[in-house]
């Protein structure tokens, strides 16, 4: 298999200046620092950096925050979901916040006290609970939030890595059921994109080796396919989400692969080559899709079940409820999706010279 051949992508102007749009510092300030790679102290990125959280996207999440600590929930920081604690966290620092904004610092104090278990891991449901057990996907996503807002170097996020790779399974994978032997994506991405952050502050060996396994498991499956047959994995993979929660498609897929440094594999081929074919004709990428969440406040979870059906039907147009966390509007270009798309290609060598 060879590495697929593209023509490289130019960003127009008229794309890059709707990334640089001032009412957006979270686009405004990823495309400065990512895409332009411009220093920290260039005082375009400080000045985009300070009004992250004053408005835009961050500023409408932090809106919503009770008593400056919580959201929806004051018992749990996962349920509701798509409107409860550790949900807004996860998308606050994607866009760029950090836990110098006390607000964040609040949630996230909150969020520890509630969720940490102390040997290591971060589990779903609140201290107390019977089942107060560390969880991956809550762990993967936790410890990537918490690295990119500051805390790559506290006890309680690295003790949380270290029992995350002490759970990867023999195939490179992850897997949340804990009778699983197979990796699963929905599994699999979570960590990576963890070991992705905590590598860019301390790359150990450890994490490498980690890292470099779980990437496999990917490129295996050729970032959406069974390992089987060829067959697409879910229908799902191949829309484009955000956010996505502990969900999983193809652009985060190679958005997470690329940030860990894979490139110019051939078992990437399909997921550049979908990737080119849903970018519009003026350069822009649509927002598929936005995971609805619940329908109805439960302030716990059962004993039974984690999850309802609801929670992953896509709102495909529009706006949803206010438990589906938004930042863009659904079936319109989206500045995020757009944002990371450039990025990836970025990262591939397939930006041309300029852009």
């Amino acid at each position: 298999m060879q590495q697929v051949q593209v023509p490289k992508v130019s960003i127009s102007n008229t794309v890059l200046n709707w990334l640089l749009e001032e009412d957006e510092p979270s686009s405004l300030y990823h495309t400065l620092i990512d895409l332009q790679e411009r220093g920290q102290n260039d005082q375009s990125v400080v000045d985009a950096r300070t009004r992250i959280g004053k408005v835009g996207w961050a500023s409408k999440i932090l809106a919503k925050q009770k008593d400056n600590t919580y959201w929806d929930n004051p018992r749990s920081c996962y349920v509701p979901k798509f409107s409860a604690c550790s949900w807004q966290l996860i998308v606050l620092a994607d866009l760029g916040i950090s836990s110098r904004d006390k607000r964040v610092k609040s949630a996230v104090d909150h969020f520890l006290e509630l969720h940490n278990v102390e040997s290591g891991g971060i589990s779903l449901r609140p201290r107390g609970n019977q089942k107060f057990e560390p969880h991956i996907c809550a762990t993967g996503n936790a410890v990537r939030a918490l690295a990119k807002m500051g805390y790559a170097e506290d006890d309680r996020v690295l003790r949380a890595m270290d029992w995350l790779l002490s759970k990867q399974l023999a195939d490179g994978g992850w897997n949340c059921s804990p009778a699983g032997k197979h990796g699963s994506f929905m599994s699999v991405i979570q960590p990576l994109w963890a070991l992705s952050e905590m590598m860019a502050h301390d790359a150990s060996e450890g994490w490498e080796a980690s890292a470099k396994r779980g990437a496999e498991f990917l490129l295996k499956h050729r970032v959406y396919r069974s390992d089987q047959d060829d067959s697409v994995i879910l229908l799902d993979f191949l829309r484009l989400h955000y956010p996505l929660h502990y969900c999983y498609d193809f652009l985060h897929g190679l958005r997470v692969l690329t940030e860990l440094g894979v490139k110019n594999d051939p078992r990437m081929n399909d997921a550049i080559s979908l990737l080119l074919e849903k970018r519009l004709p003026d350069g822009k990428w649509v927002l598929d899709g936005v995971y609805r969440g619940w329908r109805h406040a439960h302030a716990m979870h059962g004993e039974e079940t984690i999850s309802r059906p609801e929670e992953r039907e896509l709102i495909t147009q529009g706006w949803g409820t206010e438990r589906a966390l938004q930042i863009e509007e659904a079936g319109k270009p989206s500045k995020w999706i757009t944002l990371q798309a450039l990025l990836v290609l970025k990262r591939l060598g397939l930006l041309a010279s300029g852009s």
